[in-house]
């Protein structure tokens, strides 16, 4: 009969990270979305903050987690053994993206505006007072934040849960498109005109307007990012892949 192997004690870091895994499986955090901060979880988990860092980078490094250095830890997987979807997204050419975010979001505005409930409007307004007061100068990832939370309240206000999903799996590659167009000169306001115009007509359950509202505000800023991409498509494809994979990077772990 072999021997038993003697019973070791489990590190701190291993149990921090199971119990965030339990809850990634459990649904209590959606992809896409932002981590407690360190103090919160040091709390909850009763833990230092070495045991917390040495855990999310652990889950970053498996494909759960995506450390965002100056901004915080996002859920990019819930299951990334099982989660090639997510992963074909986050490789995606930004024409690829925008062809995907045309079909999805369509569907989107006339879902949502035959669905929404009381609950749902209030989120999207929200979210739409958020965009409106972040077109200053200086503010373009609270920007970029706030249009995409305005993205995922009108996907969830479709009740829908597997476009949801889908959407939500979708905003790391939508993130990292809409990054170039944040930075265009004017094109904040623009788009919060648009998204006025989108709530507007969700909020009189008008579902040809919202698909029409939304169809013109993709066409404008897929006209906007033609010349970019055709000015020198591999390089920024390349160049965009090897930002994300050096944010990624145990060393940018350690200094996030």
């Amino acid at each position: 009969m072999p021997a038993f192997q003697p019973v070791r004690r489990e590190r701190l870091a291993d149990q921090v990270v199971h119990q965030l895994r339990r809850r990634l499986a459990a649904g209590e955090f959606a992809v896409g979305q932002k981590l407690p901060p360190e103090p919160e979880l040091m709390a909850q988990l009763a833990v230092g903050r070495t045991t917390i860092r040495e855990a999310v980078r652990a889950l970053a490094h498996a494909g759960y987690l995506d450390v965002r250095q100056g901004d915080g830890t996002y859920v990019r997987a819930l299951d990334p053994g099982q989660d090639q979807l997510a992963e074909r997204l986050r490789q995606a050419r930004v024409p690829e993206v925008y062809e995907l975010r045309r079909a999805l979001e369509l569907e989107m505005a006339r879902l949502a505006a035959l669905r929404w409930d009381g609950d749902d409007l209030a989120r999207i307004h929200a979210a739409l007072e958020r965009l409106q007061a972040s077109v200053g100068p200086g503010q373009e990832q609270t920007f970029l934040e706030a249009d995409l939370q305005l993205k995922l309240a009108v996907a969830a206000a479709t009740h829908n849960a597997v476009l949801l999903d889908l959407y939500q799996a979708f905003t790391h590659a939508l993130r990292a498109a809409l990054a170039q167009v944040v930075l265009l000169p004017g094109i904040r306001q623009v788009c919060a005109a648009s998204q006025q115009r989108l709530v507007e007509a969700l909020a009189r359950r008008d579902p040809g307007a919202a698909q029409t509202v939304a169809a013109r505000h993709l066409d404008e800023i897929a006209a906007l990012l033609e010349p970019l991409v055709a000015a020198a498509p591999p390089a920024a494809d390349r160049a965009r892949r090897q930002d994300a994979a050096a944010a990624a990077s145990p060393r940018a772990q350690r200094t996030a």
